[in-house]
C-alpha cells in the first residue's frame, strides 16, 4: 500500500521550483522507508513556507550513473566512490504544483503537521485535510 510523504526542501541548497521549470524528474535523498509508488509532498522552506508540488516515486533503487547525472542530489562529504552504495536516493517525478498559498505551513500545522525539517509521513488528520484541499482544487481547475 502506497504511503504519503511529506519531505523538506531547502531552496537556499536546491532550487526546486526552478528546476521543475525544466524537468519533470528530481533524485531525491531517502532519509525513511519511502518506497516506488508512494506519494511525496514538497515543502518548500522560506521565502515560501508551505507545500508546493506533489511528487510520485518513480524509482526506490537508484544506480550511480542516475546519482552521478544529477549532482545536486549527491552530499558533500562522501566516504566513497559509489554513494548509492552508503546512502538511499529516490526519483520522484513532478504530479502537480499547488497554487501559491494553498499549503501554508500555519495551515499544515492546523491540520497536525508537526516538524518540517525532516522527511515524514502524513497522518490521517493532515492526509484527510491534503485529499479535501486537491478535491477542491480539481473541481475548480486550480491544481497546475
Amino acid at each position: 500500500m502506497a504511503e504519503n510523504w511529506v519531505i523538506p526542501c531547502n531552496v537556499k541548497f536546491f532550487d526546486l521550483p526552478n528546476h521543475f521549470k525544466h524537468k519533470t524528474t528530481v533524485v531525491w535523498r531517502n532519509a525513511f522507508a519511502i518506497r516506488k509508488g508512494d506519494i511525496a509532498y514538497i515543502y518548500i522552506s522560506s521565502p515560501y513556507c508551505e507545500i508546493r508540488y506533489k511528487c510520485l516515486v518513480i524509482n526506490d533503487q537508484i544506480d550511480d550513473m542516475l546519482l552521478q547525472a544529477n549532482p545536486y542530489a549527491i552530499p558533500a562529504k562522501r566516504s566513497n566512490t559509489n554513494p548509492s552504495k552508503t546512502l538511499r536516493y529516490i526519483e520522484m517525478e513532478y504530479v502537480c504544483e499547488y497554487p501559491e498559498g494553498t499549503f501554508t505551513l500555519e495551515k499544515l500545522r492546523e491540520h497536525g503537521l508537526g516538524q518540517v525539517q525532516i522527511q515524514a509521513r502524513t497522518d490521517r488528520r493532515l492526509q484527510a485535510y491534503l485529499n479535501t484541499i486537491e478535491l477542491q482544487l480539481e473541481e475548480n481547475g486550480g491544481i497546475l
